[in-house]
């Protein structure tokens, strides 16, 4: 005869077939919050590769633009100066591309390049102005300032009438604003336009 304190005790365990059923489910659970867990994961560090990359085009757009806007005339033997292509333009500014230099004049490039791995690059060159007359291919500062560029055109305005190509020297002046259209990877197509402020009779020292 079976004792009723031995029945009871085992009538309250739980069977292999519970077991495997319990393990299944938790096992499910599981991966249920893991890849929920992953999914947040990735979105949040899309989330902040895409405001780093708005910043970064925030940041470049400001140096171009502080740069262009306090172009100067300067003088190549006490003519203009301001040498304006689709792809690059060579001018003179009063403001360093880095905070800690002094004052101007500065010779600036603004080009499109590329990176080590070949991709597009927005690219800044700088040099102070009287030893770059010294050597025109001198560059004591060059930094990329936009990357992943796709395309990048350059057109210059005077007046209402938008130009491919700008000479300063042609023109007697420098242009009275710059459009940049320029096409980041995974981005729509942007336009700055960057009005330039500054005398026409004020020139550099020569």
């Amino acid at each position: 005869m079976i004792s009723p304190f031995l029945k009871s005790q085992d009538q309250s365990g739980f069977t292999l077939l519970e077991l495997m059923v319990a393990l299944g489910l938790t096992a499910l659970l599981t991966l249920v919050a893991f890849t929920a867990l992953n999914l947040t994961l990735k979105a949040v560090g899309r989330g902040q590769s895409a405001a780093e990359r708005l910043q970064e085009i925030r940041v470049g757009q400001t140096i171009l633009e502080r740069s262009l806007r306090s172009a100067a005339l300067g003088t190549t033997g006490n003519r203009p100066y301001f040498q304006g292509e689709p792809q690059q333009v060579r001018f003179f500014t009063l403001l360093p591309l880095e905070a800690h230099n002094l004052a101007g004049p500065y010779h600036w490039r603004a080009l499109l390049g590329q990176d080590e791995a070949g991709k597009g690059v927005l690219a800044v060159e700088q040099v102070k102005s009287l030893d770059w007359r010294l050597d025109g291919e001198t560059v004591e500062i060059r930094q990329i300032i936009l990357h992943n560029v796709v395309s990048l055109q350059f057109t210059y305005g005077r007046g209402a009438e938008e130009l491919e190509t700008w000479d300063a020297q042609k023109e007697k002046r420098l242009p009275d604003w710059v459009r940049v259209k320029i096409t980041l990877a995974g981005q729509n197509p942007q336009e700055w336009l960057i009005p330039i402020y500054v005398a026409e009779n004020k020139f550099l020292p020569g």
